[in-house]
């Protein structure tokens, strides 16, 4: 069963530096060419001409910190979250989410079969930097996406040196990460392994949603995590660089019960990854670079849902309903089975300086072979036996040019996208073997963003696209049992707007750094992918269009050489704008508010450094963090007396990082929610209330 979410790939630890970049050219840079690196290179994406904000993770190493946390900083964008670590959770921006919204590692997709990755699994000290694109996604990543996409880049471990990471926090909350790297420079050979563990009891008491005055402790929401991978880098044989790499991946999360309790149920995952990449640069022409990378995934996941005797709040025992188990009235003991085979080719040729075309292939073939021979008895008939199929491909190719001395800069791009599914129909009232369902298509999207500089460090922006999402692996294949397959699903359409300004600027009113960003937006996502219930299923279904518009303005100033600080807002209207029903009748939530989704929220941040505090390579940092989101609603808001809302929320975080020996070995202490305020999130779900969080970094150079 697709019950939990779960890495699908770990990045290259040898490092690959990512794609590149849709920066603006100077004397030392030709377009399209990757020879900017740090700050230098976070300051050209941001001034590329689609909406886009970076994250420097670098800032974080020293921080016990997530990447949901890091994400939550960002204008524009949410994380919903069910829990603690180890609980699902989606990003959204502007509002649109989950599968919408693509998840790539160093420009390769990275969501997993149903649509959610355990992105928060990824330690910040194996990342150099965050990308999250709102609206437009360059054709240099390939991919289906709708409402944007956030790419992370792993850091490149220079050199020889090892890097090792450990973190604990509230409910016995524990991360290990590590890096072990060997450069034999006159070899050419690079050889790295690494990898990280998570674990988290997450028991802490939360009032229930559903009963008021009712307090429950989560007492069945225990998460573990491992990683471990190899890897091996060549220079200069067959390509300029060729990578291979190794990796296993093992998760267990118990399932919390809500609504009811849960005492048995659990789920488990296994990954085995082989990635290789090759990467030669000048091939055959001058300016002509080639990056291939190929993964074979092969993925087990497990739900084990066994219980005949279930319990209430009060502890009072009886009889699991219908079949057995605790979640959905079905017993389970499954062990499904996904293989992907993943292809990724980049191609950028640099005509001139001024002028480059990227073309790019994104394939993804996946099977699905379900076994569940405890829910297939109880169902009386093998979900197992009938395996299924989906092919999806995305072609894409770029135009980058400068023109006016570089104040003008345009991005042109098309995308095709080819899906193909071979998908067998299971129902409850199945007999006999089913027929397999073939559906096939193709759509064409496009989009074209500019930039223009009129005055120095004052840049002016504008997009527009035509994207499509191809529906995901559980939207096609269901899961055997609940959800039934839907081989007739037409991919989501959309159409993005954005329009900002951003000025930038050092040594401005007495301030060494200053940087203020305003952006307007527009989302129009038309045949929504949607789940439907039926009498006994339910399943996927193309039903309803959405409407999102907004605006957000951002502003970050370095006050001096010791005092930082930031301040975002976001507001967000998203509409239901299907006016009738599949059955013709009139939609009463025509034009009203979409739920769990907050009008209003914003950041504010101040940050001081000390140099030189108690030795001469030390450095001292104190900061202090908000984040506030105004009320809303987690149904439909059909009458004023509606009572499903979520009430507005304000929390603090605060904390102290020291560092010695230029970096090398790093303490950081945080406290988050302050004033163990009540908060909750989609649905209503309540999240952890004050929590502290230690950190001990370490890193040995050239070793």
């Amino acid at each position: 069963m697709n019950q939990t979410s779960w890495i699908l790939a770990i990045p290259l630890l040898i490092g690959t530096g990512g794609y590149v970049t849709a920066a603006s050219p100077d004397e030392s840079q030709d377009i399209g060419k990757h020879t900017v690196t740090g700050d230098a290179e976070i300051t050209d994406i941001e001034r590329s001409p689609v909406a886009v904000s970076v994250v420097d993770a670098a800032k974080f190493h020293g921080r016990n910190i997530s990447l949901n946390e890091l994400l939550k900083r960002v204008a524009g964008v949410k994380v919903r979250q069910q829990g603690g670590l180890g609980s699902k959770s989606t990003i959204a921006i502007h509002g649109l989410e989950g599968k919408r919204i693509k998840i790539f590692v160093d420009g390769r997709p990275l969501n997993s079969p149903d649509g959610t990755f355990g992105i928060n699994d990824i330690p910040v000290q194996l990342i150099e930097r965050i990308e999250v694109y709102k609206g437009v996604v360059p054709a240099r990543f390939g991919g289906d996406s709708l409402g944007g996409a956030v790419n992370v880049v792993t850091r490149e471990f220079e050199g020889s040196q090892v890097d090792v990471t450990y973190a604990l926090g509230s409910y016995d909350m524990h991360r290990l990460a590590g890096v072990v790297k060997k450069h034999v420079e006159e070899q050419g050979i690079e050889v790295a392994a690494g990898g990280f563990f998570n674990r988290a009891a997450n028991d802490y008491v939360m009032q229930s949603p559903y009963a008021d005055g009712l307090s429950i402790r989560r007492d069945h929401d225990a998460y573990e995590a491992f990683t471990v991978a190899t890897g091996m880098k060549f220079h200069d044989r067959l390509f300029d660089e060729m990578s291979f790499e190794l990796v296993r991946y093992e998760s267990e999360k118990e399932i919390q019960g809500i609504d009811k309790p849960i005492r048995e149920a659990e789920t488990r995952s296994e990954v085995n990854i082989v990635g290789a990449q090759m990467v030669e640069e000048d091939l055959w022409v001058p300016g002509l670079d080639v990056e291939l990378t190929l993964q074979y995934i092969d993925l087990h996941s497990h739900l084990d849902d066994q219980a005949t005797t279930c319990y209430d709040f009060a502890g009072n025992a009886f009889t699991c309903p219908g079949a057995g188990g605790e979640v959905n009235g079905i017993p389970h003991d499954s062990d499904d089975r996904q293989r992907d085979f993943r292809q990724d080719l980049h191609v950028d040729y640099r005509l001139s300086r001024r002028n480059a075309l990227g073309f790019h292939i994104n394939r993804q073939h996946s099977d699905y072979e379900p076994d569940d021979p405890l829910a297939s008895a109880s169902l009386g008939y093998d979900i197992g036996a009938f395996p299924s199929e989906k092919t999806n491909t995305v072609y894409s190719l770029g135009w980058i040019s400068t023109v006016l001395d570089d104040q003008l800069i345009n991005d042109i791009g098309v995308k095709s996208y080819h899906y193909d599914y071979r998908i067998t129909s299971q129902t409850r009232t199945l007999s006999g073997t089913p027929a397999q369902t073939h559906h096939s298509g193709s759509e064409f999207g496009y989009y074209v963003s500019t930039r223009y500089e009129p005055v120095p460090d004052l840049f002016l922006k504008a997009s527009y696209e035509h994207a499509y999402r191809l529906p995901s692996s559980d939207e096609i294949f269901g899961d055997g049992v609940s959800v039934v397959a839907a081989s007739d699903l037409q991919p989501e359409q959309a159409d993005n707007v954005n329009l900002g300004l951003i000025f930038d600027r050092h040594n401005v009113a007495g301030m060494p750094w200053l940087k203020a960003e305003a952006n307007v937006f527009y989302r129009d996502l038309q045949d929504m992918i949607k789940l439907e219930s039926g009498l006994l299923t339910a399943s996927y279904v193309n039903l309803g269009e959405v409407r999102s518009t907004g605006f957000e303005v951002e502003v970050q100033a370095d006050l001096s050489e010791s005092w930082y600080a930031y301040l975002n807002y976001t507001h967000q209207s998203l509409k239901d704008r299907m006016k009738r029903r599949a059955d013709g009748v009139a939609n009463p939530t025509y034009n009203k508010s979409v739920p769990n989704v907050p009008r209003q929220f914003g950041n504010l941040g101040l940050e001081y450094k000390h140099l030189g505090l108690w030795r001469e390579d030390a450095l001292f940092k104190v900061f202090w963090e908000m984040n506030w989101a105004d009320e809303y609603f987690y149904g439909w808001e059909l009458s004023r007396q509606q009572s499903r809302r979520i009430d507005a929320q304000l929390t603090h975080t605060a904390g102290v990082e020291y560092s010695v020996m230029d970096d090398s070995l790093i303490l950081g202490l945080e406290v988050r929610n302050l004033g163990d305020e009540d908060v909750t999130d989609v649905f209503n779900y309540p999240l952890p209330g004050r929590t502290w969080h230690l950190n001990v970094r370490y890193t040995w150079l050239d070793f």
